[in-house]
């Protein structure tokens, strides 16, 4: 029905293509679709940015199984199988949560399948759906905590086992946070389980081997999700996030009273994605059912206790900075907080769905007054939220809370009002109490969703799919065409009609994968360290550690790069433009290379040095040109800078702004406002023209924002000297045997160079990573980091044959360290058989 209302394909017309599922999802499982039609699967991908290594993309965000439904569907109906693949997620979200709630308790009526949908449609879920790689966790779950209870209760760890093994294998990330409340889950049940008169140090010492076995089960499945967590953590060490900062770990709340409007329907929206108070919504009747449980007299004062502690240990996780940094990997997030609330969720249900087994919807008094109080708190978050609003602008998220909807309120009264009156009904055995108070659940549920979509832009499915095809088209001809030449190069698509397709900015980030071009552009959590370096260093745009977009190029990184072809499809017209001179996969250079270090934010002295470093001069590539005037006036719209300068060089020159998102800043050259797609998110090397020396030229700058003096960074290239030295540079390039075949094995290529005597040093522009071994005729040779992050290699002069292979750091260790596991959980087993 949710679906049918909001018309999302195969059910209507629109797909979900919004947030990430637009721009990583979409490409990540175009590639997945890819290597399971043809059966290859490659370990290294020149696909990714510059070239990365494929086992962290696998590994967070495609082993669930369900991804295999994406073969059954073509490359542009992909946004289709999206749909259904959320949609099965949250279907056996809800089933797995029912057959839980049934087995746990040994009873199973409406409000089992009341508790399936308000957790398949949790806050969490209308929140989150579009990080499509998480529900999984959610289906796992209430199977690995089932399993858990037949651990505790009847020594029986193979549900558990299996349980927890197939969160962590699904996802990493979510095992990492499910682990957490594993330990809370069962410190919960050893609560539970105590006896009145028996104090709670000696309960656990008498049944110590519970927290053995515990212990022991849960290292079993660790072992037996090491053949992915291995490589995964030795592959996520060479990104960015790895960085711990002692400011993530300060003593203090994470949010306010107005979290609170969460306990009501509607609290969050799609603008609010990004930062929101905890989305603990489950429905009323569980959010109702759950404080009703904690004042109820039929319910034992130890599971009060116990159900406290699982509780309240959540939340405070959720509350206190250096838990909840803790709780997600000690990384904050970046954007979607919260991301484990929906054990919140969980445990609400279940708290809920016990209190109504043992009868508190018939202490009616004691249901209207928890109302009143959830009512109340509604209420309080509501004010709080006006008082302390302030509204998201632009890509800014430090803000406490969004925008409310004060009609919203209204309407979670209304529900929350309906719904008591329900649950009266239903202790009072009215005939249809239960099928109204079940209804009136999912209408809730259902609106909840929709007021949590509001305002995304779905896509048109038909739009997609014909837009899609021609894209492919177009850039298929290119590509066809100019593979038969056998030499590698890069192609760097800005795709007009395709962009227009979502209806946010859209950046084009993971293209490459759909397109299957050697591009450069990337975005993922998984981004490797040095290729975010390297580019961002040498002036293309970058938004943060785990963005690079294909702006920012001079001749310099184009050579470098193998930069050939930048290809604009617009609406009516296209436009290639070709550089000839690029360098291909790599070239010969100078052994100063080994020592090159970029200068953060220096791309004026990172380009210059990079140069003398491959021919091994010292010749000033980069020249200032002699600054005439600047002035700088403030309008009440906008900040005016203008420089008026003389070029000192004939050749490129160049604007760089550090430290800015050059979001809101338009930029014109001698009267011609430059390209909006120079507008973006990051800060790149701004192109002011080709000038001849002398030439007399001005740059005016109107920005939303107070900007860096721009007559500090500004630089023109010497073309003619550059030119010069590529000449120079592509005699002793490296000659690939089938660059074709890196689409498919991109972790294994060969070669032929001729190394002079006096540039030894091998610059392969691709990322430095340890999982790359070289072979010079048959002998390995070490591979080096060279040029503050490239892959680099020392070869004597002379003709060589190399070839370069791409191992999966730590896969031997993993399977190794799962065989182990296997091997244990056999022998556990048998050993409890035997001693039985």
């Amino acid at each position: 029905m949710l679906f049918l209302v909001l018309h999302l394909a195969p059910f209507g017309g629109r797909n979900l293509l919004i947030s990430d599922l637009s721009t990583q999802y979409l490409q990540f499982f175009a590639e997945l679709r890819r290597q399971l039609l043809h059966l290859s699967f490659s370990s290294y991908s020149f696909l990714i940015s510059i070239g990365d290594s494929l086992v962290p993309i696998y590994s967070y965000y495609l082993l669930s199984p369900l991804n295999l439904i994406i073969v059954l569907f073509k490359p542009g109906q992909l946004p289709i199988a999206i749909d259904l693949i959320i949609w099965i997620k949250m279907i056996l979200s809800s089933i797995s949560m029912s057959l839980f709630l049934g087995n746990k308790y040994r009873s199973y009526d409406f409000m089992g399948i009341c508790g399936g949908l308000a957790y398949g449609l949790c806050g969490f879920v209308s929140m989150y759906f579009f990080d499509v790689m998480w529900l999984d966790a959610l289906i796992w779950l209430p199977i690995m905590i089932y399993g858990l209870e037949r651990l505790f209760h009847q020594n029986k760890g193979g549900l558990y086992v299996f349980g927890l093994t197939a969160i962590i294998l699904t996802n990493y990330y979510m095992g990492y946070i499910i682990c957490i409340f594993a330990v809370i889950y069962f410190i919960y049940l050893t609560k539970q389980s105590q006896p009145k008169r028996i104090p709670l140090a000696q309960h656990i010492q008498f049944h110590w081997r519970k927290g053995v076995q515990f212990l022991w089960y849960s290292l079993i499945s660790g072992m037996l999700s090491a053949i992915v967590l291995i490589p995964t953590i030795i592959a996520m060490l060479a990104t960015g996030k790895k960085d711990i900062l002692p400011a993530n770990f300060l003593l203090k709340g994470t949010f306010g009273p107005s979290f609170a409007v969460n306990l009501g329907v509607g609290g969050n929206d799609f603008a609010g994605r990004l930062v929101h108070n905890p989305s603990i919504f489950t429905g009323s009747l569980f959010i109702v059912a759950g404080v009703a449980y904690f004042f109820s007299k039929r319910v034992d004062q130890r599971n009060k206790q116990a159900s406290g502690l699982l509780l309240g240990s959540i939340f405070l996780g959720m509350w206190l900075l250096p838990l909840n940094t803790f709780w997600h990997m000690l990384q904050p997030p970046a954007g979607f907080p919260f991301r484990m609330v929906f054990l919140f969720s969980f445990a609400l249900i279940m708290v809920a769905y016990e209190g109504y087994l043992q009868g508190v919807f018939h202490e009616k008094k004691v249901v209207a007054f928890s109302a009143v109080g959830v009512g109340v708190a509604i209420t309080i978050g509501y004010i709080f939220a006006n008082i302390f609003q302030q509204k998201m602008g632009m890509y800014t998220f430090k803000i406490p809370q969004l925008m409310v909807r004060n009609f919203v309120y209204f309407l979670a009264i209304g529900f929350l009002a309906v719904t008591t009156l329900g649950i009266i009904s239903v202790a009072s055995k009215h005939p249809a109490a239960k099928y109204v108070l079940m209804i009136t659940l999912a209408f809730e549920l259902m609106i909840n969703f929709l007021i949590a979509t509001s305002g995304a832009p779905f896509g048109n499915q038909q739009h997609f799919e014909q837009t899609y095809a021609k894209s492919s088209r177009l850039i298929g001809k290119i590509e066809r065409r100019e593979r038969a030449n056998h030499q590698f190069y890069r192609l760097l698509v800005v795709d007009q009609p395709f962009r227009k397709l979502f209806g946010v900015p859209y950046s084009g980030y993971n293209d490459s994968f759909i397109f299957e071009n050697h591009g450069l552009s990337s975005y993922s959590s998984t981004l490797n360290f040095h290729t975010h370096h390297v580019l961002a260093s040498l002036g293309f745009s970058s938004r943060n550690i785990r963005r690079i977009d294909m702006f920012g190029s001079t001749p310099i990184s184009e050579h470098l790069l193998a930069l050939k072809y930048f290809y604009y499809i617009g609406k009516h017209e296209n436009s290639l433009s070709v550089q000839k001179n690029v360098a291909g996969l790599g070239f010969m250079t100078s052994n100063r290379m080994q020592q090159l270090k970029f200068v953060k934010n220096e791309p004026f002295i990172n380009q210059n040095r990079l140069v003398q470093a491959e021919m091994g001069n010292s010749e000033q590539y980069f020249k200032r040109p002699r600054i005439m005037s600047t002035s700088q006036q403030t309008f009440r719209d906008f900040y005016q800078y203008k420089v008026v300068f003389r070029g000192n060089t004939t050749g490129d020159h160049y604007l760089y702004l550090p430290h800015v998102r050059l979001h809101g800043v338009a930029f014109y050259i001698n009267g011609r406002k430059l390209s909006n797609l120079y507008s973006g998110l990051g800060t790149e090397m701004i192109p002011v023209g080709n000038l001849e020396k002398g030439q007399i030229s001005t740059i005016t700058i109107h920005s939303i924002k107070e900007l860096p003096n721009p007559a500090t960074h500004l630089d023109g290239l010497n073309n003619a000297k550059f030119a010069g030295a590529v000449r120079v540079l592509n005699r002793h390039e490296l000659r690939l045997q089938d660059n074709n075949r890196l689409d498919w094995h991109g972790g294994h290529f060969k070669g032929k160079i001729t190394v002079p005597d006096n540039r030894r040093t091998l610059l392969l522009s691709i990322p430095y990573d340890k999982g790359w071994h070289l072979k010079v005729d048959g002998k390995s040779q070490p591979v080096k980091k060279v040029a503050s992050g490239f892959v680099g290699a020392e070869l004597s002069p002379g003709s060589h044959r190399v070839a370069f292979n791409y191992q999966i750091r730590g896969l031997l260790a993993g399977i190794g360290v799962a065989t182990v596991g296997v091997v244990l959980l056999i022998g556990t087993a048998v050993f409890k058989r035997i001693r039985h």
